[in-house]
């Protein structure tokens, strides 16, 4: 493969498509990736709430991209047998090189490490349509590829996750790393003694956030910033279902047991 696309792992990995590449649905974006640590490309918003669900989560271990369904001819094997026309690019007979647009690596409790794949469409592009037949069975050919190799494929649409869950991820995830000073384990402890002490019940969470930077000497921006980074590594426990912006209801609110260890652990 050219330049290495589509090979390597973590850092290492470059994915077969880039932003500049191809033309996408709504904003395509390059991310600074929290897991692997390397600039991902995602190509709608659809897949960009999709990786940041993925970095939430704490059995992911590595996020690929782009990834290219390769060898071509394991994939139009799978396409002669089942009467499929295998796609080419435009105005050419050279074969197409499909992707599937994440290939993640998750560890379970026991050590085991395994992967999965996703392919994610938002679900208008499944509707009854002129070109539907036909992404049909690319996504059958897909899966087919997937299968062949015990690789468990699934599809992902914006329906297979909330808005307010998304929206929440998002506003959370951009204090998943913080600034310096606010990273002090005595800073961080006297917070979540500070969002204990100060209960939740019958206030906004700018109020709350308000009385906690008061009670600690804190600028307000940075109460906002610690909290998020606290509920986005799982030091706070929050129902991610419930709107979280400053203005709503404050969200009930649990303190990990092994919370700022369990942080500590985990940065």
């Amino acid at each position: 493969m050219a330049q290495g696309f589509g090979q390597g792992v973590g850092v290492d990995y470059k994915p077969w498509l880039r932003v500049q590449d191809v033309p996408s649905r709504g904003r395509s974006r390059k991310v600074h990736g929290l897991k692997a640590g390397r600039i991902h490309h995602v190509l709608s918003d659809l897949e960009y709430r999709y990786l940041v669900a993925l970095e939430f989560s704490e059995r992911v271990i590595d996020i690929r991209e782009q990834f290219p369904i390769l060898p071509v001819e394991s994939v139009q094997d799978i396409a002669r047998r089942r009467g499929i026309r295998y796609p080419l690019y435009a105005g050419t007979t050279m074969p197409f090189v499909m992707t599937t647009d994440f290939v993640v690596t998750v560890k379970s409790d026991d050590g085991t490490v395994s992967e999965f794949a996703r392919t994610v469409k938002y679900a208008d592009e499944l509707a009854p349509s002129n070109r539907l037949a036909r992404t049909l069975e690319k996504l059958e050919l897909e899966k087919a590829f997937w299968a062949q190799r015990g690789v468990d494929w699934k599809l992902v649409t914006e329906t297979s996750m909330s808005d307010v869950m998304a929206s929440n991820l998002i506003w959370l995830r951009g204090c998943a790393e913080i600034a310096r000073e606010l990273r002090d384990d005595t800073l961080q402890a006297s917070f979540v003694g500070g969002i204990a002490d100060a209960g939740t019940h019958d206030r906004t969470l700018l109020s709350l956030l308000r009385t906690v930077s008061y009670r600690l000497r804190m600028p307000y921006p940075d109460a906002v910033s610690l909290f998020r980074h606290l509920v986005w590594h799982k030091v706070l426990l929050v129902d991610l279902e419930t709107p979280m912006k400053v203005t709503s209801p404050a969200p009930r609110i649990q303190i990990a047991s092994d919370g700022l260890l369990h942080h500590k652990r985990a940065a």
